[in-house]
């Protein structure tokens, strides 16, 4: 029996789209395979403790992004406002860009309200959303490799 070219091709790459998950790790220092399988299970161990992750619970698959649907409301992070305290002995930039408006120099007074008009609806504006967390087998799979560099591996 004969396996057709395009079967070959794709269980090749079906299999190693499985193991891409798990970075590689090649030793720098000479290590044994006895020692490097030794090292391996130190690293999962550790990076189990650390990131709290038990791999046979957690999903190897790689998270879906969310999607919404169109005209959906998302929460809007607001930013807190800055307080208004002066450090003693400084001088506070709004008032020097009201005395610079002050002044009767024709286009740098106008550069300095334009300044200080930026800055007052900057302040007002709110604070983009912030990114999504970190998938739990990203963390996961660095701490595995923190590990195996500290043991003198190369990861990939």
């Amino acid at each position: 029996m004969r396996i057709p070219l395009s079967a070959g091709i794709a269980v090749l790459f079906l299999s190693t789209s499985a193991l891409a998950q798990q970075p590689l790790a090649f030793p720098m220092r000479s290590q044994s395979p006895a020692q490097t399988s030794i090292d391996t299970a130190m690293c999962f161990s550790y990076a189990n403790q650390h990131t709290g992750v038990v791999m046979a619970r957690v999903s190897q698959a790689p998270e879906k992004p969310v999607t919404t649907k169109p005209g959906a409301v998302h929460p809007v992070a607001v930013a807190a406002p800055l307080p208004s305290a002066i450090a003693p002995g400084s001088a506070p930039v709004a008032a020097s860009a009201v005395e610079a408006s002050a002044t009767p120099t024709p286009g740098v007074a106008a550069d300095a309200r334009a300044a200080a008009h930026a800055s007052s609806t900057s302040a007002d504006a709110p604070m983009p959303a912030l990114p999504p967390p970190e998938p739990p087998m990203v963390q996961y799979w660095r701490s595995y490799g923190e590990c195996m560099t500290d043991r003198g591996y190369m990861v990939r």
